[in-house]
């Protein structure tokens, strides 16, 4: 079964499964994203949210779930508490060393 997903997708990190011919994809398991010296320590307004954030800062907001990831959040949320600080990864850490290309060969 072909299936195309986003370059940048979590669903990388999963395994698409078929048992008795149910397709689902296995749980995902995210790569570590270590704390970087370059890392942004940022302090959030009440009006973001955590799509628009990855798009400010890697330029696509299908990389959400790596801010999320960096900070452990269970659920994705959907406000932020104003004043908040945040981690988000260096994005020459993300854009160059996460997804570089034989990560996925």
């Amino acid at each position: 079964m072909a299936i195309n997903i986003k370059e940048k997708s979590r669903l990388r990190f999963a395994e698409l499964l078929d048992v008795d011919g149910v397709v689902f994809w296995d749980t995902v398991v995210l790569p570590d994203l270590p704390v970087q010296s370059d890392d942004i320590q940022y302090r959030v307004r009440d009006t973001d949210r955590i799509d628009l954030l990855a798009q400010r800062f890697y330029g696509d907001p299908v990389l959400w779930w790596v801010i999320a990831a960096a900070n452990e959040f269970e659920i994705i949320p959907t406000d932020f508490n104003s004043a908040e600080v945040i981690r988000i990864p260096a994005p020459r850490f993300v854009l160059g060393t996460l997804f570089a290309r034989e990560r996925f060969q």
